[in-house]
């Protein structure tokens, strides 16, 4: 199955090539902590993701209302696609970044009683214990009923198992007038078949192909 990590498309040459993160592996490196206060949470090292690129637990939540801007404002805009294999892969798992949130969401008129954590640390312990191993959840969504679910990774994703997704709703979002980007993502081969439909759908970029900036 597939699993879905959003990059900042200026490291695209790094995670192909490898950089000082991933100890010069290329691939993704599980570079980031589960949190700050809990000592389990600290030392906890992932690559996180979505199982779906634009899931709807996030984009129309109904306890989190802005959840999905918040979280575009801390993530890159190139979507790539993790390959993961749910009976294999013990390093995988879902959590319910509902935890740490219902702490720090300033709105918490809606948010259920569970979320409330009184503190960053306990809502951090509550966010790492309850992990799940994903070949448990898939299926069982309904059952696990986690408010804002999340695929961390714990251990670097080996290149060969990424891929670009076909499908970019964050790039869509992010290029609209800004054609240094456009050009950025023409230099990403692994982009060339999105430009061609992008341009299609855009005919006034030819304007400025004209105007010797390419596309």
């Amino acid at each position: 199955m597939k699993v879905y990590h959003y990059a900042n498309h200026l490291k695209w040459g790094d995670i192909k090539r490898g950089s000082w993160l991933s100890k010069n592996r290329p691939g993704l490196a599980a570079g980031f902590s589960l949190g700050r206060r809990d000592i389990e949470a600290r030392n906890t090292f992932a690559v996180f993701a979505l199982l779906e690129p634009k899931p709807v637990n996030w984009t129309e939540n109904p306890y989190f209302k802005k959840v999905w801007d918040h979280l575009k404002n801390n993530i890159g805009s190139l979507l790539l696609e993790i390959e993961v294999d749910p009976e294999k892969d013990s390093n995988v798992y879902v959590v319910d970044r509902a935890h740490p949130e219902g702490f720090l969401y300033l709105d918490k008129t809606d948010i259920p009683e569970k979320y409330l954590h009184k503190d960053l640390q306990t809502a951090e312990q509550a966010y790492v214990l309850n992990k799940i191993p994903i070949n448990n959840y898939v299926g069982r969504e309904k059952e696990y009923g986690l408010a804002l679910p999340e695929v961390i990774i714990i251990d670097h994703v080996p290149f060969d198992k990424l891929s670009v997704s076909v499908e970019q709703p964050l790039l869509e979002e992010n290029l609209v007038c800004n054609y240094e980007m456009i050009m950025q993502l023409e230099r990403i081969p692994e982009l060339n078949a999105w430009c061609e439909r992008y341009r299609e759908r855009h005919p006034e970029l030819e304007e400025f192909r004209d105007s010797g900036l390419r596309m």
